[in-house]
């Protein structure tokens, strides 16, 4: 009985097991999408889905496209302040088309929704947030900026540490950020957060090496 179980119950079992979860949501935002009062809803629940799916890899990864990714990345973002009641942010992109950057897509898409979710978990009122892209034959840049509160003195130093969080209240995990530098270090790269000079706000930017 006992080589009939599998020790390894980490990643293709859990793909298993949240794709029935995600189906029971999908049907649930079927039967909402009935009702035109739940339409957005619906729609809202099932891309979230769709994005739980690219992040299991429980659908097939994508070359890194940077304008593409930050676009799934906005449209998570959005619907989160949405459904949450949040304030809405308004995006400017200034990125190249054709940038790419590497890896995994959905690498980077987690790094994307991360600081933007960040900033709009912080904001008390509608928002901006810039996300600028430079490449070089040496590097490239990345810089998403928001125009909340900025980060306290204090807190700068520690900011990318697992359970340091920029927000207050119970239920805040402290993980995202940490998450965004674990990823940047990943391809090598690097990322340092600062306050915005000469106008309020917070400013990550993130340097990948081209390699």
């Amino acid at each position: 009985m006992d080589e009939l179980v599998d020790g390894d119950l980490t990643h293709e079992t859990l793909i298993h097991d949240l794709n029935n979860v995600f189906e029971t949501i999908t049907e649930a935002a079927e039967l909402l999408s009935s009702d035109k009062h739940w339409k957005d809803l619906a729609a809202t629940l099932n891309r979230s889905v769709v994005r739980g799916k690219r992040l299991l890899g429980a659908l097939p990864d994508s070359t890194p496209n940077m304008a593409v990714i930050v676009e799934d990345a906005i449209q998570s973002v959005t619907d989160y302040c949405i459904a949450a009641r949040r304030p809405r942010m308004r995006f400017v992109r200034q990125i190249p088309a054709d940038l790419h950057l590497p890896g995994s897509a959905k690498d980077w898409e987690r790094v994307f929704a991360n600081l933007f979710l960040n900033a709009a978990q912080i904001m008390h009122k509608p928002g901006r947030i810039d996300i600028a892209a430079q490449r070089t034959p040496e590097a490239t840049t990345i810089a998403v900026s928001d125009n909340g509160p900025g980060i306290s003195p204090e807190l700068l130093p520690r900011i990318f540490r697992p359970n340091v969080s920029t927000k207050k209240g119970n239920g805040r995990s402290g993980l995202g950020l940490h998450i965004v530098a674990s990823i940047v270090k990943k391809y090598s790269g690097r990322v340092q957060a600062s306050n915005r000079e000469g106008a309020a706000g917070a400013i990550f930017t993130i340097f990948l090496p081209v390699l």
